[in-house]
């Protein structure tokens, strides 16, 4: 149990509990249509591997723009999955 001093204030509770907040991403191609709910602040990569999918495996757009998977996201979107092929 923390005593009174360690405990923060409100006004620190509040912004923690702001920086924890969710967002749903939908993920839509590749044979996938599905919903996820992460927190926010979150990168592609991040996404793509809650959903269970490799992220070798596709590239990731939103509104007709490739995103790498380096890009943090924070607010409810829908991105759409491009299958990666490779062969000899």
């Amino acid at each position: 149990m923390r005593t009174r001093q360690q405990m923060p204030d409100r006004q620190d509770r509040d912004k923690d509990d702001d920086l924890r907040s969710t967002m749903r991403v939908v993920l839509t191609g590749a044979g996938l249509d599905t919903e996820i709910e992460i927190d926010a602040g979150s990168s592609i990569h991040d996404i793509l591997v809650k959903a269970n999918i490799h992220p070798s495996t596709v590239i990731v757009s939103y509104d007709e723009k490739i995103l790498p998977h380096n890009t943090l996201i924070d607010d409810d979107l829908t991105l759409d999955l491009i299958i990666v092929s490779s062969g000899g």
